[in-house]
């Protein structure tokens, strides 16, 4: 151990040494040595994980990655999180003890100014409140704006007090200042909402200045091409794009007849009332990824079309060009392979087992709540189709056996219930690229892909079931 440890800091010096200033580099290296962990992984994510990390015995770690411009990473350490930014070459080392996380991390290399920041900035965040959203957010108004100003005054201050001081890097400063221009913003957009749902009461009764609030998201100005990486204000845009869909939809009712009136009403929100092209890219582009990711090509056709027609940011559609072919091996039409699973008592299945059928299968877990929502609507519908040829197969992907079929018998879950072992690492998850749930894959009575990502019981997927039985 001590052999892998010292190569590890030869490692380290080497690379915060050895930076080219001139000449591009892509290449971030992330590495360090944590202490006390109970976990065996690292992730780093950036809307998706991008890469990853086995821990050695001696808690050192060592991650790369491909980076093209300066970014806010987030690095996933059990239950522990870490907000990072990183630029193309960059070399950051981190150390410090998982059972102080809040008190230990230390950083060396690039940017360690800035990721010291963060650091600190999101511990002072957890002790003032500021990140525990449904206790905030709970709060009658005048007790939550007097919280919510005091968390954001106090890093606010301390940014301001050191930002010169240890010499940020420009995009940060860019980044940050933004954050605290447009984030309390996102927090009192979130408040009736979530006050609503905390306090079992209707969102129209909740005592809040809508209107004022409704003034400060009008006043944002909604083409900029500058704060196209600050989170805190493409939320800001987004959410005014979401309040324009949601006006549209509920004035014009043949877009709610309409399977693609949303992405029709959005179309419109964008085209209206952005005029920068950039900046109209970039949320066209995060709503067709959104999609894509979860119900792939053949539900984001029109979308995506419509984007490669009309683009400047030949980036974003290389970006989307690369997603779509990702889905290639699971597009309507490809066989499926015949994964192994257990049923609930506890024999080896295949799917193969259901050749000869329909096969509608729900992707859920026991911890899912939107998955449990819909076990009515599957049960209905499992009901309306018992004498057609078509089977009806949940799937587990929780961690364990244990909730799996403590719920399936609590509850009297009947027909085909079976467990995918090693949860979002099953085969099954993984083949399907499955990244949200509940999931719903429609196949044929060959067991080949009808639909790689179907509609839900409680929506559509009747007329494409009878389609093809």
């Amino acid at each position: 151990m001590k052999t892998k440890s010292l190569l590890l800091i030869v490692f380290a010096v080497f690379a915060f040494g050895c930076k080219e200033e001139n000449a591009f580099n892509p290449k971030v290296i992330i590495a360090g040595n944590l202490s006390n962990l109970d976990t065996e992984e690292i992730k780093l994510y950036l809307d998706e994980e991008i890469a990853s990390s086995n821990l050695a015995d001696d808690g050192s770690f060592h991650l790369s990655f491909d980076a093209d411009k300066f970014e806010n990473y987030m690095l996933i350490i059990g239950r522990e999180r870490l907000n990072l930014f990183l630029s193309p070459g960059d070399s950051l080392y981190i150390k410090g003890d998982a059972a102080k996380f809040e008190e230990s991390i230390v950083f060396s290399g690039d940017h360690e100014a800035e990721n010291t920041y963060l650091y600190e900035k999101d511990n002072i965040n957890t002790k003032s409140g500021l990140s525990n959203y449904m206790e905030l957010m709970g709060l009658d108004k005048d007790a939550y704006f007097h919280k919510k100003d005091s968390a954001f005054g106090l890093t606010r201050s301390r940014y301001e007090s050191i930002k010169t001081e240890r010499a940020f890097d420009g995009d940060f400063v860019t980044l940050e200042d933004a954050y605290y221009e447009y984030e309390p913003l996102i927090y009192d957009g979130m408040y009736p909402m979530y006050y609503a749902y905390i306090n079992k009461v209707s969102q129209d009764s909740v005592d809040f200045p809508h209107e004022e609030v409704k003034a400060k998201f009008g006043q944002v100005h909604l083409g900029r091409e500058d704060l196209l990486d600050s989170r805190s204000y493409t939320n800001v845009v987004d959410r005014r794009i979401g309040d324009r869909v949601s006006e549209m939809m509920k004035s014009d009712s043949s877009l709610l007849k309409d399977p693609s009136g949303y992405e029709k009403a959005r179309f419109t929100a964008l085209e209206d009332m952005i005029e920068n092209q950039v900046v109209k890219d970039k949320f066209l582009f995060d709503y067709i990824k959104s999609n894509m990711q979860y119900r792939g090509p053949e539900h984001t056709e029109v979308s995506y079309k419509k984007f490669m027609k009309e683009n400047q940011s030949p980036k974003l559609a290389a970006k989307l060009e690369a997603l779509k072919d990702k889905w290639e091996p699971i597009m309507p039409g490809k066989e499926v392979p015949d994964f192994s699973f257990v049923n609930i008592e506890g024999e080896e299945v295949n799917l193969s087992d259901l050749k000869g059928n329909l096969v509608y299968i729900d992707i859920w877990a026991t911890w899912c709540g939107p998955c449990i929502a819909e076990h009515p609507h599957w049960d209905k519908m499992k009901e309306e189709y018992k004498d057609k040829s078509i089977a009806f197969l949940t799937v587990s992907i929780d961690d364990s056996k244990d909730p799996w079929e403590k719920m399936v018998k609590s509850k009297n879950m009947e027909g085909l219930q079976w467990f995918a072992e090693n949860a979002w690492k099953s085969e099954l998850a993984k083949h399907f690229m499955v990244n949200a749930i509940p999931r719903f894959i429609l196949l044929d009575k060959e067991g080949k892909i009808i639909d790689p990502s179907a509609d839900r019981p409680s929506g559509n997927i009747r007329t494409k079931v009878d389609q093809h039985l």
